[in-house]
């Protein structure tokens, strides 16, 4: 298995952009936490909770399609540069300030997701051109790992190490790591850009208007393309709800405190995912359809989300905490088995030239579709509890099962047809 990934090791490009993820991944799931607990814990809302996350979305709306177009435009190198240092010191500046209002969070949420809007389509599109295309799925598995365990090590311990070190200490070291993420991506290979920018600020107005719009026409007319990132964006939006509604699934279903709701619920989601990741692309390697895969994930998810919500209320609270356990690390793998193959597909069926479009799309509309989920899941768990969220969730994913199975196979022979060999 490690033999495997040696020759990805070797590859210094990835190892640069990998390091810079696994920096910036710690420091986005610590801070989530950091924020969602301290807000949660003053004003015990799920709502509130929700709109910390619609502080995260909001500048999808305005600056993601600016960062998707502007992967494809200038230095993806500098962009990941001038991404981490200004986000490094907007956690720094919040050191100051966080005693002022407890609602100063939501500012740095914005602030940090708008620059989030450049660095991650950069990251995205510049990956597949650190490997070959022999060695994308293994690639992708890496990111995947080691983004489940920034989230075991950021979302998960970040409530105990604020306990160990302080609010702001913890806020201190996310500084760190985001300049260390800096560091990391400076060494990256510059790689100039295909389309050169106008000097005319009307004409460079329209360059970015123009690439916008090519990018979307592209994805809406290709579903080899459209499939995949709509799977994906599905996700990421699930993930986000699951996420935001972690203190009260902590509260209501496993009776535990919100300090110790990372460690118990977001650990085994983080150890399942390790393991799905670890085997996966080994499946893919071996034969096993993407399909069948993805099939597989939505289903387990499903089974998952209900035993959760009503199997697991009914039990003992003794032995709740370890049923449920199992059942998240079977998320975890799930998830996994949905993502790799998605992401694996919609990569090899992007063209080099529209990946930063492409990907800078997949980007911001995650946060823009998962606005009014989020919302709504709010308001649902705060009115009717977190058990009807989760038993609508399910129904929600059967549902992209079932149709997954009736018109899943029609994309397979299209991008068969158009490449000549089994996807």
């Amino acid at each position: 298995m490690i033999a495997e990934f040696k020759s990805i090791f070797k590859k210094p490009g990835f190892m640069y952009l990998w390091g810079s993820q696994i920096f910036s991944q710690v420091t986005i799931h610590m801070l989530n936490f950091l924020l969602l607990a301290h807000l949660y814990e003053a004003t015990n809302s799920t709502i509130a909770t929700s709109l910390l996350w619609v502080a995260y979305a909001l500048p999808a709306l305005f600056i993601g399609p600016i960062g998707a177009a502007s992967v494809d435009l200038v230095s993806r190198r500098k962009t990941l540069m001038i991404a981490n240092l200004l986000q490094a010191l907007t956690v720094f500046v919040y050191i100051f300030i966080n005693q002022q209002s407890i609602f100063i969070l939501y500012a740095i949420a914005l602030i940090y997701s708008s620059l989030n809007q450049f660095y991650g389509p950069a990251e995205l599109a510049t990956l597949p051109g650190t490997v070959g295309k022999k060695m994308l799925a293994r690639a992708n598995s890496l990111f995947f790992t080691t983004s489940q365990a920034a989230l075991i090590l950021g979302f998960g311990f970040a409530g105990i190490l604020q306990k160990l070190i302080g609010f702001n200490g913890t806020l201190i070291l996310a500084t760190t790591l985001l300049f260390l993420a800096f560091v990391s991506v400076s060494f990256l290979t510059e790689v100039k850009p295909k389309k050169k920018l106008p000097v005319e600020f009307e004409k460079v107005l329209k360059t970015f208007f123009n690439t916008i719009v090519e990018g979307y026409v592209f994805i809406k007319s290709n579903k080899t393309v459209l499939f995949p990132l709509l799977i994906l964006l599905g996700i990421q939006a699930t993930l986000a709800i699951m996420l935001v509604n972690l203190p009260v699934i902590a509260a209501q279903i496993l009776n535990i405190s919100v300090s110790y709701s990372g460690v118990s619920l977001v650990v085994p989601a983080g150890i399942g995912a390790l393991l799905g990741a670890t085997y996966i692309p080994s499946l893919i390697k071996k034969g096993w359809r993407k399909k069948r895969l993805i099939d597989a994930g939505l289903i387990i998810t499903v089974i998952a989300l209900v035993a959760m919500a009503i199997g697991i209320p009914l039990l003992p609270i003794a032995v709740r905490l370890t049923f449920t356990s199992f059942l998240i690390i079977a998320t975890g793998i799930a998830f996994v088995a949905i993502n790799i193959p998605a992401l694996t597909f919609l990569q090899e069926s992007t063209p080099q030239w529209f990946r930063g479009r492409v990907f800078g799309n997949l980007w911001f509309m995650t946060s823009i579709i998962s606005i009014i989920p989020v919302l709504f899941t709010g308001a649902i768990s705060e009115i009717f509890g977190v058990k009807t969220l989760l038993v609508l969730m399910a129904a929600g994913i059967l549902f992209v099962f079932l149709y997954s199975k009736k018109r899943g196979q029609i994309l397979i022979v299209t991008h068969l047809n158009s490449n000549g060999k089994q996807k």
